[in-house]
Protein backbone atom coordinates (compact mmCIF):
# COMPACT_ATOMS: atom_id res chain seq x y z
CA UNK A 1 0.00 0.00 0.00
CA UNK A 2 1.56 3.18 -0.96
CA UNK A 3 0.72 6.45 0.66
CA UNK A 4 2.58 8.22 -0.72
CA UNK A 5 3.26 10.32 2.82
CA UNK A 6 6.72 8.22 3.30
CA UNK A 7 8.45 9.32 0.36
CA UNK A 8 12.35 10.55 1.35
CA UNK A 9 11.29 10.50 4.99
CA UNK A 10 13.68 9.03 7.14
CA UNK A 11 12.83 5.90 9.42
CA UNK A 12 14.51 4.80 12.51
CA UNK A 13 12.75 1.46 13.79
CA UNK A 14 14.35 -0.29 16.51
CA UNK A 15 13.91 -4.60 16.75
CA UNK A 16 14.22 -4.11 13.03
CA UNK A 17 15.39 -6.97 12.34
CA UNK A 18 12.59 -9.23 12.84
CA UNK A 19 9.02 -9.77 13.59
CA UNK A 20 6.73 -6.73 13.47
CA UNK A 21 9.93 -4.13 13.31
CA UNK A 22 11.10 -6.07 10.47
CA UNK A 23 7.42 -6.12 8.40
CA UNK A 24 7.39 -2.18 9.58
CA UNK A 25 10.60 -2.04 7.89
CA UNK A 26 9.81 -3.22 4.78
CA UNK A 27 6.57 -1.66 4.46
CA UNK A 28 8.21 1.54 4.71
CA UNK A 29 10.94 1.05 2.58
CA UNK A 30 8.33 -0.47 -0.42
CA UNK A 31 6.76 3.53 0.50
CA UNK A 32 10.20 5.06 -0.08
CA UNK A 33 11.57 6.11 2.70
CA UNK A 34 15.17 5.79 3.91
CA UNK A 35 14.82 3.25 6.92
CA UNK A 36 17.62 2.44 9.62
CA UNK A 37 16.75 -0.43 11.88
CA UNK A 38 18.67 -1.38 15.02
CA UNK A 39 19.29 -4.66 16.58
CA UNK A 40 21.54 -6.24 19.19
CA UNK A 41 22.44 -9.49 17.05
CA UNK A 42 24.63 -8.75 14.37
CA UNK A 43 23.29 -12.09 12.35
CA UNK A 44 20.23 -10.65 12.62
CA UNK A 45 21.06 -7.45 10.93
CA UNK A 46 22.49 -9.32 8.50
CA UNK A 47 19.78 -11.73 7.67
CA UNK A 48 17.35 -8.72 7.30
CA UNK A 49 19.49 -6.22 5.20
CA UNK A 50 19.92 -9.63 2.74
CA UNK A 51 16.51 -10.04 2.53
CA UNK A 52 15.47 -6.38 2.33
CA UNK A 53 17.84 -6.52 -0.59
CA UNK A 54 15.92 -9.55 -2.50
CA UNK A 55 13.26 -6.76 -2.75
CA UNK A 56 15.11 -3.88 -4.30
CA UNK A 57 15.53 -2.39 -0.66
CA UNK A 58 18.21 -0.75 1.04
CA UNK A 59 18.54 0.23 4.87
CA UNK A 60 20.64 1.31 7.12
CA UNK A 61 21.93 -1.68 10.07
CA UNK A 62 23.03 0.04 13.58
CA UNK A 63 23.98 -2.72 16.60
CA UNK A 64 23.00 -1.51 20.03
CA UNK A 65 21.83 -3.21 22.83
CA UNK A 66 19.43 -0.18 24.09
CA UNK A 67 19.53 -1.64 27.69
CA UNK A 68 22.01 -0.06 27.62
CA UNK A 69 21.55 3.87 28.99
CA UNK A 70 23.73 5.45 26.17
CA UNK A 71 22.57 3.60 23.05
CA UNK A 72 19.45 5.04 22.65
CA UNK A 73 21.36 8.61 21.89
CA UNK A 74 24.01 6.34 20.29
CA UNK A 75 21.65 5.12 17.81
CA UNK A 76 20.04 8.44 16.94
CA UNK A 77 23.67 9.79 16.62
CA UNK A 78 24.59 7.11 14.02
CA UNK A 79 21.25 6.89 12.14
CA UNK A 80 21.11 10.77 11.43
CA UNK A 81 24.54 11.24 10.21
CA UNK A 82 23.65 8.37 8.28
CA UNK A 83 20.51 9.51 6.35
CA UNK A 84 19.83 12.58 8.07
CA UNK A 85 17.28 14.11 10.71
CA UNK A 86 14.94 11.45 11.68
CA UNK A 87 11.31 11.60 10.80
CA UNK A 88 9.42 8.26 12.39
CA UNK A 89 10.52 6.40 15.11
CA UNK A 90 8.96 2.70 15.60
CA UNK A 91 10.42 1.23 18.71
CA UNK A 92 9.94 -2.52 18.11
CA UNK A 93 12.66 -3.02 20.30
CA UNK A 94 12.22 -4.77 23.83
CA UNK A 95 12.92 -8.20 24.24
CA UNK A 96 9.98 -10.08 24.80
CA UNK A 97 9.76 -12.69 27.12
CA UNK A 98 7.08 -14.85 27.84
CA UNK A 99 5.69 -15.53 31.04
CA UNK A 100 3.02 -17.75 33.22
CA UNK A 101 0.56 -14.60 34.15
CA UNK A 102 0.94 -16.31 38.13
CA UNK A 103 4.40 -16.12 37.77
CA UNK A 104 4.78 -12.25 36.30
CA UNK A 105 6.43 -10.26 39.50
CA UNK A 106 7.14 -6.69 39.59
CA UNK A 107 10.71 -6.95 38.57
CA UNK A 108 9.86 -8.96 35.41
CA UNK A 109 7.21 -6.05 34.58
CA UNK A 110 9.57 -3.43 35.64
CA UNK A 111 12.29 -4.92 33.55
CA UNK A 112 9.99 -5.27 30.46
CA UNK A 113 8.85 -1.44 30.82
CA UNK A 114 12.68 -0.39 30.83
CA UNK A 115 13.64 -1.86 27.93
CA UNK A 116 10.70 -0.25 26.14
CA UNK A 117 9.91 2.61 27.09
CA UNK A 118 12.67 4.27 29.30
CA UNK A 119 15.61 3.93 27.33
Amino acid sequence: MDLGTHRGKIVLITGGSKGIGFACARAFAAEGARVAIVSRDPANLARAREELAKEGFHVHLTRADLHEAHSAQDVVEEATGALGPIDILVNCAGAAKRYDPDLLDAAGYKAAMEAKYFR
